[in-house]
């Protein structure tokens, strides 16, 4: 999202920033703040726990979440909220504000029940009250979110010249051990450069690292977006139910790859393809933002 935020500033319009999570460390590298509501831990809940732990614990979170949400759009008085999270487009909805919801996430992703309607359920509230539901695909056809309008994959502008990188690890909050992983790659002769490693220094954006891989491997969704606007073959990684519904719907797409395990990953090595270049679908949000709002206050 920090590519809409960038090209929305470019063109004069004034931003504010909320969600918090691991992301926050971009948005402070590009010069940014990022206002953060009460956190919610569903995927450690329902799969380090239960249903239960979500009932517990969840619930309580999100309703803290949305509550916050409210006051800090009540502060910001936006003239549009575009919103990636539940949480605040409930917050949203509930105050009857103009937003647009940006998701990939649909019901087909998950085989668990729970999952199942919990995903029917954000998708139908948001197709309901959002003024725009956007859905950024790097596959074609099913799974999809019917109704909503697909748009090309998210990424930022590579404004730096791209990097020598032979394989770009990038972890996300939900992975196997990025250590492990990279002593098997450097096993197999690949140079590995791990995101967040010990010699890694954050850098605003990951594109150029990105566009200059021979190979990521990743686990999240932002990562695999960015690589197919690269045109950079792309190894997934699922750890949790979102990630093998995306590894699952990328099963067919050229350039991108799902393992399970450390062998899967040595097995694949040798024998990928790079995908076709996408668009850059950030430039399809900020226009329809900046048609919304009309040059005044966003949040995101």
């Amino acid at each position: 999202m920090l590519a809409v935020v960038e090209r929305l500033k470019s063109a004069g319009y004034e931003t504010a920033m909320a969600g918090g999570g691991p992301g926050t460390r971009f948005v402070d590298e590009n010069g940014h703040t990022e206002y953060e509501p009460a956190t919610v831990e569903f995927i450690d809940d329902f799969q380090n726990g239960g249903l239960l732990d979500v009932l517990r614990n969840s619930g309580p979170g999100l309703y803290d979440r949305v509550q916050e949400y409210r006051a800090w759009y009540r502060a910001q008085s936006p003239a549009l909220v575009l919103a990636d999270g539940i949480s605040a487009a409930i917050a949203a909805a509930a105050d009857d504000r103009e937003y647009l919801y940006v998701s990939h996430d649909p019901a087909a992703f998950y085989d668990n029940p729970v999952e199942r309607v919990g995903a029917v359920v954000r998708n139908r509230l948001a197709m309901r009250t959002a003024t725009r539901f956007l859905l950024p695909k790097v596959w074609d056809g099913e799974p999809t979110v019917p109704g909503a309008e697909v748009i090309p994959p998210l990424a930022p502008e590579r404004d730096a010249a791209e990097r020598d990188v032979d394989v770009l690890l990038v972890p996300s909050a939900f992975s196997i051990d990025p250590d492990r992983l990279a002593d098997t790659l450097r096993a197999r002769g690949r140079e590995v450069t791990l995101v967040g490693g010990e010699n890694w220094e954050t850098e605003p954006t990951l594109q150029p690292y990105i566009a200059g891989a021979n190979l990521v491997v990743c686990n999240g969704y932002s990562t695999v977006m960015e690589a197919a606007v690269a045109g950079t073959p792309c190894l997934v990684l699922p750890t949790t139910s979102e990630q093998q519904g995306v590894a699952d719907a990328l099963s067919e797409t050229r350039g991108f790859y799902a393992a399970a395990s450390l062998d899967d990953v040595e097995a694949l090595l040798g024998d990928v393809e790079s995908p076709r270049p996408q668009p850059n679908g950030a430039a399809r949000v900020a226009e329809l933002v900046a048609g919304y709002a009309d040059g005044k206050r966003i949040v995101r």
